[in-house]
C-alpha cells in the first residue's frame, strides 16, 4: 500500500482544501469503501424506508451481516496471498500478468462463493416472504459480489484515479439505496434484496472496468502456475490472514449461537446488542487506516528502502546507521499513529451518547468498550503489516493465532460465566496480539541486516 500513499502525498503537497478533501475521501474509499457505504446504505434504508423490509428486516440484515462475516472468514487468508503475488508482479512490471491474476482470482472466487452461497441459501425457509426465489437468488448473488469487492479493494490501490474511485463508490451507494426503495415498494423484501444487490453489483462492475482499462490481462498460463506455487510457499502468510479475520469475527459468532436471537426459518442468529456497537466502533478505525497509508507506511518504506540498498554495497557503519533510522522511524511512526488514533477514539468516546440516541437501544458503555478494542485492533494490524515488510510470516502467524485464541477463549468464558462483559475478549485479544507483534517486530528490526542477508544468501 506504500505506493498509493506516495501518490496521495503528492496530491496533498499541492496544498489547498480541495487537495486535502481529495486525499481524505480517496483514502477512505480505498481502505473501507464497500464496508462503509454498505453501513451507510443500510442505515438510510432502516431509518427512512423501513416499509421495504416489513416482510423480514432480521432476514435482510442476517444475509448482509453473514455475507460480510463469512466472506472474510472463508477467503480472508487467500486475500493475503493475492496481495503478495500482486505486489511481486507489479514490482517486476508484469502488469498484464497482474491483470490476469485479478481475472483468475475473481473467477475462482465466483465459483467457490456461488457454491457456498447456494448451499447455505437452500437451508433457509422464507414462509413470510412473498417472492422467496427472488430473495434467495439475490441473497446468494450478494455473497458472491462481496467477495469480488474485497479483491477489487486490493487491486484499486494500484490505480491513480482517486476521484473516479470515490464517485464509483458514492454512485453505487446512491444507486443501491434508490433501487432498494423503489423495488422494495413494488416487490417487498425480494425487491429490496434485488435493489441492494444491484447497487453493489454496479460498483463492482465499474471498478472492474477501471482496473482492466488500466491493466489489460495477458500471460494467463504463467499466472495460473504462480497462484498454485504461492499458497504452499507462503503458507504462514495465508494462515496469518485466516486467523486474523477469524480473530475479528469469532466472538461475534460465539455470541450469535449462544445468546443471540434466531432469525425464523434460517440458521442465522443475531445479537444486535453487541453487533451494532461493534460495527459502529469499527468505523472509528478509518481515520487511523488513512493516516497509516498516507503518512506512516510511506515514511517507513522510504527508510527501509535506503537500508536495503545499503546492504548491497554500503560499509558496515552506513548499514548500521540506516538500520537505526528504520528503528527510529518505526518507533516514532507507531507512537504518532497511536496518538492520532487515540485522539480520534477519545473524540468518539465523548460522542458515544449522541450516537446512542441516533441508533436507539445501543448500550453506550458497550459502544465505548468496543471502541477501545478497535484501537488495539488497529495497532495490531499496523505492527503485523510491518512484519510483512521483513517477510516475517511465522511471527505474524503466531500473533494472529494468539488474537484468535484469546478472543475465542474469552468469549466462551464470558458465556459460560453468565456475565455480560461482551467485548472484553475482543479488547484483550487486541492488546495481547499487539504486544506479541511489537516484541517480534522490534526484535526483527534489531537484527534486520542479518535476517535479510541470511535469506538471500542461502
Amino acid at each position: 500500500m506504500a505506493g498509493i500513499g506516495f501518490e496521495l502525498q503528492r496530491v496533498l503537497r499541492k496544498g489547498g482544501l480541495g487537495s486535502f478533501v481529495k486525499v481524505a475521501l480517496s483514502g477512505i474509499m480505498i481502505v473501507a469503501g464497500p464496508w462503509l457505504l454498505s453501513i451507510i446504505g443500510i442505515f438510510l434504508i432502516g431509518r427512512f424506508a423501513e416499509f421495504t423490509l416489513l416482510e423480514g428486516r432480521s432476514l435482510f440484515m442476517g444475509v448482509i451481516i453473514y455475507s460480510y462475516a463469512f466472506s472474510l472468514f472463508i477467503f480472508g487468508g487467500s486475500h493475503y496471498i493475492f496481495t503478495r503475488l500482486l505486489s511481486d508482479l507489479i514490482w517486476l512490471k508484469k502488469h498484464r500478468q497482474a491483470a490476469s491474476l485479478l481475472l483468475f482470482f475473481s473467477l475462482i472466487v465466483i465459483v467457490l462463493a456461488a457454491g457456498i452461497a447456494v448451499t447455505a441459501i437452500m437451508r433457509i425457509s422464507t414462509p413470510g416472504v412473498s417472492r422467496p426465489l427472488l430473495f434467495k437468488g439475490f441473497a446468494a448473488a450478494f455473497f458472491v459480489i462481496i467477495n469480488l469487492a474485497w479483491l477489487l479493494m486490493i487491486f484499486i490501490s494500484l490505480l491513480k484515479k482517486y476521484v473516479a474511485i470515490f464517485l464509483v463508490f458514492l454512485g453505487g451507494m446512491i444507486f443501491s439505496v434508490f433501487c432498494t426503495l423503489l423495488l422494495g415498494r413494488i416487490m417487498a423484501l425480494g425487491g429490496a434484496m434485488l435493489g441492494f444487490v444491484a447497487g453493489q453489483a454496479f460498483t463492482v462492475v465499474l471498478l472492474l472496468i477501471l482496473c482492466f482499462k488500466e491493466y489489460r490481462p495477458g500471460e494467463a498460463g504463467q499466472t495460473f502456475k504462480a497462484i498454485g506455487a504461492y499458497f504452499p510457499r507462503y503458507r504462514f502468510l495465508f494462515l496469518t490472514g485466516l486467523f486474523y479475520y477469524w480473530g475479528i469475527w469469532i466472538d461475534k459468532i460465539v455470541y450469535w449461537f449462544t445468546v443471540g436471537r434466531p432469525v425464523p426459518g434460517t440458521f442465522f442468529r443475531l445479537f444486535d446488542a453487541y453487533d451494532i456497537p461493534v460495527y459502529l466502533a469499527n468505523l472509528t478505525m478509518i481515520p487511523g487506516l488513512v493516516y497509516f497509508i498516507v503518512v506512516l507506511e510511506t515514511d517507513f518504506y522510504s527508510a527501509l528502502r535506503n537500508f536495503l540498498q545499503s546492504l548491497s554495497g554500503g560499509i558496515l557503519v552506513e548499514i548500521e546507521n540506516r538500520r537505526q533510522i528504520v528503528q527510529v522511524k518505526l518507533r516514532r511512526g507507531l507512537r504518532e499513529q497511536s496518538l492520532f488514533q487515540a485522539v480520534i477514539t477519545a473524540a468518539f468516546l465523548i460522542l458515544a451518547p449522541s450516537m446512542g440516541r441516533i441508533f436507539s437501544g445501543i448500550d453506550v458503555s458497550l459502544l465505548r468498550f468496543t471502541m477501545l478494542a478497535v484501537f488495539f485492533q488497529l495497532l495490531f494490524l499496523t505492527e503485523m503489516t510491518f512484519l510483512f515488510y521483513f517477510e516475517q510470516y511465522l511471527p505474524s502467524f503466531i500473533a494472529a493465532l494468539a488474537y484468535f485464541s484469546v478472543n475465542l477463549a474469552g468469549s466462551l468464558a464470558t458465556v459460560l460465566a453468565g456475565t455480560e462483559l461482551y467485548g472484553l475478549s475482543y479488547l484483550a485479544a487486541g492488546l495481547v496480539a499487539s504486544l506479541i507483534c511489537a516484541l517480534f517486530l522490534f526484535r526483527t528490526v534489531n537484527r534486520a541486516d542479518r535476517l535479510v542477508l541470511a535469506r538471500y544468501t542461502t
